[in-house]
């Protein structure tokens, strides 16, 4: 069940809330993936160091955030006690707390999916290049609402079937120029097995999991917070993609790191405050509305993805570019394949109503 956050709103502040934090999230996201890119192309090629490297400096930089996140602002609750700054991200956020009962069960649920998808995220991006992850992952998509069907006890309406379907169609038309490198036929269909199977399916699972931590009450009647959960499952990300990452490292991989841990330092610390941040809007969207119609609006990153890229392939031609030879057919997929996304999500997001409350 979907549940409104605990302070009361006006069911417009609901919707309005709800479309900034799904559409805000996906546009951030855009961005931590290329920066992301970047990182594994110019610094730390290998890419299970390389997800081992950034969610171990995540998770310093998440710890140190949230502490300030903790500092009291002038604001008072209900109790008489002042409110924490992080009351501005996630209203039932009180304090860093450990979960407990079922909570914790989701918590561990959403910990070890995320770190299926996350261990594929990166050995994706090293392989491939958010061109071509950004898009395809959009896929999960079918699994949420399949997830939401099963959740709900519902069957979706026409309309959102409709703006789905369309939202993959223009996913599919602007995937199809993106290259895939020198690989051949067999690598690409592995890929893009790899892509929209198990990369989507743990994603599901771990938005699944992440709505059903959110919308459990606790043994005292409230609602977990989308910053612990945050920091919780990080944690647990962490350890297991630290653990994948150990054959690279007996292989002599950590010379990448040492000798490039400085020059990676910082667009890697960018790259996880937008993460913690995108994640903290995406969890709360889950508190909103329904999970296939949250990833639906979130994939805006789809169309703000390309002209990202194409901006940072002026400066860094060796790590981002196009294919200068069909340059114009590329232009033309992807302005079609973005088209049909956006009037997709524009139609999701008129027709949906009574799931938002």
């Amino acid at each position: 069940m979907s549940r409104p956050e605990d302070r009361p709103i006006s069911r417009i502040k609901v919707k309005s809330t709800f479309y900034f934090l799904a559409l805000s999230s996906g546009i951030i996201s855009s961005v931590y993936v290329i920066l992301d890119e970047y990182v594994n192309k110019a610094f730390i090629s290998d890419p299970y160091i390389f997800g081992a490297f950034e969610m171990i400096v995540g998770t310093i930089v998440s710890l140190i955030l949230v502490g300030l996140l903790h500092i009291p602002i002038k604001q008072k609750s209900t109790e008489g006690k002042p409110f924490k700054l992080g009351f501005y991200l996630d209203r039932n956020f009180l304090k860093i707390s450990f979960p407990r009962g079922k909570i914790l069960i989701y918590t561990i649920l959403v910990g070890i999916a995320g770190a299926g998808s996350t261990i594929l995220y990166f050995y994706l991006i090293n392989q491939n290049g958010s061109a071509v992850i950004m898009p395809f992952s959009q896929f999960v998509l079918i699994y949420l609402l399949v997830g939401d069907m099963i959740s709900d006890k519902e069957k979706p309406v026409i309309v959102e079937i409709q703006s789905i379907s369309m939202i993959a169609f223009g996913v599919i038309i602007a995937s199809i120029s993106q290259g895939f490198g020198n690989s051949s036929v067999g690598e690409i269909l592995l890929n893009i097995f790899l892509i929209i199977v198990p990369f989507s399916l743990f994603s599901a699972l771990y938005i699944f999991f992440q709505k059903k931590a959110l919308t459990t009450k606790d043994k005292e009647g409230k609602y977990y917070d989308s910053i612990n959960l945050r920091i919780w499952t990080m944690i647990i990300i962490t350890i297991i993609q630290t653990i994948a990452s150990i054959p690279s490292l007996v292989k002599g991989g950590f010379v990448d790191v040492t000798n490039n841990w400085k020059y990676a330092l910082t667009p890697v610390i960018i790259s996880m405050l937008l993460t913690f941040i995108s994640i903290v809007f995406y969890s709360r969207a889950l508190t909103l509305g329904k999970m296939s119609i949250v990833k639906a609006l979130n994939s805006v990153s789809v169309i703000t993805t390309f002209p990202l890229i194409a901006i940072a392939s002026i400066s860094l031609p060796h790590i981002f570019s196009f294919s200068s030879d069909s340059l114009s057919m590329d232009l033309i997929l992807k302005l079609s394949g973005s088209f049909l996304i956006l009037v997709g999500v524009i139609a999701l997001a008129l027709s949906e109503t009574k799931s938002i409350l």
